[in-house]
């Protein structure tokens, strides 16, 4: 009987898992650990915050993979010996077979130091009270979205956020009174998916009245209502209302263990995501997989792909067989106003640069993206 680790109850993790149950024999153990015992998809928190549908109603219990044949342990992993393939928990020390890490990413301590209670985390769900309370108080000023550092989680989001933000000022009746802009320090809003997609985004933003300030890397955030100082204090953006995008870093536990590569990520093989460990695996926010002209973004999509692949290739480990690869095409969903989605799909392995492409926004897609997120919660954890 072989026992397969996934640390990480993410995009990633339950991929693998569901697809090594119906890989592997059924005698086979299949362990996910996860410091979290929820699971609910990054978007959903955006619908929360444009008032769509309240996170709960897609937040699914991590318990529910019980019913799946596959034994979940809520605990926090606290070291990672990939030699002997064996983890140690708040729960207990672990020994398997295979292992895939997938443990997504943290905020960057820095960044969150940073803004010290002066501005919202628009990725912490646990901040959706407060975004709410904001939104709904905000008369006058401006509200910035301030991305304050790279890599971050789902490119699109900081800008769909914005979005959000002009819609609920209009409903409210003073979006002539608010200015919303998005302050970033990369060149485009969306360098992994080229130029032509960039000024597609950079048009949606436009055609709402919504500032676009590139190239601005933040240093500091002092007082109340908050003034950014951008890098050598050459220029200040004041505003009443501050959401932040903080850079996402690996977790402490996967930096102190061997797994780690120069880039401050585990760097797997980029086709077969194997690590230079026997039998373990890398997938997710957690990695740092190259591309032609920069890394693979950090999205939930991509990482379910590179769950399914790793999956394959432990199971080929295990029994033997060909094994997947993964090919670096992808998906993500660009929301705008009036329930309408915008697809940016293609190859990030493309040479010399990426081939994505991005459609017109439509309603249809909209229903794509609920229907996307409706079969994986049916797959996973219904």
């Amino acid at each position: 009987m072989a026992r397969v680790l996934i640390l990480g109850g993410g995009f990633g993790g339950l991929a693998a898992a569901t697809e090594l149950r119906s890989t592997l024999p059924s005698s086979d153990e299949i362990v996910v650990v996860s410091a979290s015992d929820r699971f609910f998809m990054g978007f959903a928190k955006l619908w929360d915050l444009a008032g769509v549908r309240p996170l709960d109603r897609g937040t699914r219990s991590l318990d529910a993979l019980g019913h799946r044949a596959i034994r979940f342990v809520h605990a926090e992993v606290t070291a990672i010996d990939p030699g002997s393939v064996t983890v140690s928990t708040t729960s207990g020390d672990f020994s398997g077979d295979a292992l895939l890490v997938a443990l997504g990413t943290v905020p960057s301590p820095h960044h969150l130091e940073l803004i010290a209670g002066r501005g919202h985390n628009l990725y912490d769900a646990a901040e959706l009270p407060a975004m709410h309370a904001a939104m709904e108080s905000v008369t006058s000023g401006r509200v910035l979205v301030a991305i304050l550092g790279t890599p971050f989680k789902c490119p699109p989001a900081p800008y769909e956020a914005a979005l959000v933000v002009v819609d609920r000022l209009r409903q409210r009746g003073v979006r002539d009174d608010v200015a919303v802009d998005v302050v970033t320090p990369q060149p485009m809003t969306l360098p992994a998916a080229g130029p032509v997609a960039s000024r597609v985004l950079a048009g949606y933003l436009a055609d709402q009245g919504i500032g676009l300030l590139p190239g601005r890397v933040v240093s500091s955030v002092e007082g109340e209502p908050p003034t950014l100082r951008v890098r050598a204090g050459e220029e200040q953006l004041d505003c009443s209302v501050l959401l932040v995008v903080p850079a996402d870093k690996a977790p402490p536990v996967v930096e102190a263990s061997p797994l780690t590569g120069p880039s401050g990520f585990i760097e797997p093989d980029r086709t077969t995501l194997r690590t230079s460990y026997r039998g373990v695996y890398a997938v997710g926010d957690c990695t740092m997989v190259p591309t032609a002209t920069a890394q693979l973004p950090k999205a939930g999509v991509l990482a379910a792909t590179e769950g399914r692949v790793a999956a394959l290739n432990i199971a080929a480990d295990l029994y033997g067989g060909e094994g997947a690869v993964f090919d670096g095409h992808g998906m993500c969903f660009l929301e705008v106003p009036g329930r309408r989605v915008a697809i940016l799909e293609g190859s990030f392995f493309a040479e010399p640069k990426p081939d994505i492409h991005l459609t017109d926004p439509s309603e249809a897609n909209f229903e794509r993206k609920q229907a996307y997120e409706r079969g994986l919660l049916a797959e996973w954890l219904d």
